[in-house]
């Protein structure tokens, strides 16, 4: 039985209950148990987890606690929060990027002409589902020479670029459902 204990009721020397809520998540083999409680302590570990009401929150707790005790071996003074700071000033630098591209992009076709970040469709599970830009890019990859310098001329007037679009996307597509089947290969048929 004492082989079969998770990693907490080892390092408390208790017995493990056949419906230990530690179990799930520090098997008896987690090594990484080790330098949670070297951060957090063992005591201090089962609180947070005998206080939460539901295995997905403890599975949750749990990971955090991992994260959070790794981010301090690696960096004992800052941690996760040196973390944080580097994604939001990655995320500072993207914005900062898209703004310039913005106004670079209104200089040619008209800033009324270019269309708002919250203003384009996106769908709830655009970040969740890698389809997403999938069938753009697969397009951009198909294009040929000409098709590709087109693309990468860019418009004079707000008028060119539909155009521009429509001419390289439409024929594209055109050329595509020609043989009853779009560009990834599924068929426009619907069952006929």
């Amino acid at each position: 039985m004492a082989s079969n204990r998770c990693a907490v009721c080892k390092i408390l020397n208790e017995t493990c209950a056949p419906m230990c809520i530690y179990a799930p998540h520090f098997p008896s083999n987690d090594a990484s148990f080790k330098v949670i409680i070297q951060i957090f302590g063992a005591v201090n570990v089962c609180n947070i987890l005998d206080n939460l009401e539901f295995p997905e929150q403890r599975e949750i707790a749990a990971n955090c606690l991992r994260y959070a005790a790794e981010a301090r071996i690696r960096n004992p003074i800052s941690g996760c929060h040196d973390m944080i700071l580097q994604y939001k000033n990655i995320l500072n630098n993207v914005e900062q990027d898209i703004e310039s591209a913005v106004n670079e992009l209104g200089t040619y076709v008209g800033h009324d002409q270019v269309p708002k970040f919250y203003d384009l469709p996106m769908p709830d599970d655009f970040l969740m589902t890698p389809v997403s830009l999938d069938s753009f890019i697969a397009k951009i990859k198909s294009l040929n020479e000409v098709q590709k310098n087109q693309l990468m001329q860019l418009p004079t007037a707000a008028d060119n670029a539909p155009m521009i679009m429509n001419s390289i996307f439409g024929k594209m597509e055109d050329k595509n459902l020609k043989d009853g089947h779009r560009a990834d290969g599924a068929s426009t048929s619907a069952g006929k």
